[in-house]
């Protein structure tokens, strides 16, 4: 197995008013057109689940089901991975210099981000399309 290294781009920032992702200088230039796109897809370092236990996880209970499940920790989306890697599509709202204003985020304050993408409609899948197993049925709602 080889192994390999992995820079963040910038940070999260929440704020009262505000969530944005602040894009570390050298990266900066990275930035030309987004402010194009309406939805960004944004890759984040689970950071304060970056910890042995966590990344030795294997099984895990999704929240908010119905009924508690035990599942495999790649069939679904706990923070707890071998890999501490979040995804998550924003909806960007403004570009001011080197911030991303977007709507929301699931990651923390200060979230190392490592990657930015723009969302574009061949990105999404029909929700006719879309199969779940029988106990995440209860998110659909």
């Amino acid at each position: 197995m080889s192994s390999f290294g992995v820079y963040p781009i910038g940070d999260v920032k929440i704020k009262q008013d505000s969530c944005y992702i602040e894009i570390y200088e050298p990266y900066t230039l990275g930035l030309r057109h987004i402010e194009e796109f309406g939805h960004i897809i944004v890759l984040w370092w689970i950071s304060m689940r970056d910890t042995p236990k966590d990344r030795a996880t294997r099984l895990v209970t999704p929240p908010r089901l119905s009924t508690p499940v035990e599942t495999g920790v790649f069939s679904s989306r706990s923070p707890s991975r071998p890999n501490p890697i979040g995804l998550t599509k924003v909806k960007l709202l403004k570009v001011e210099n080197n911030k991303l204003f977007v709507d929301r985020i699931d990651a923390l304050d200060c979230t190392p981000v490592l990657d930015i993408k723009p969302y574009l409609p061949g990105d999404s899948v029909s929700l006719v399309d879309i199969r779940l197993p029988d106990w995440f049925e209860s998110l659909k709602d």
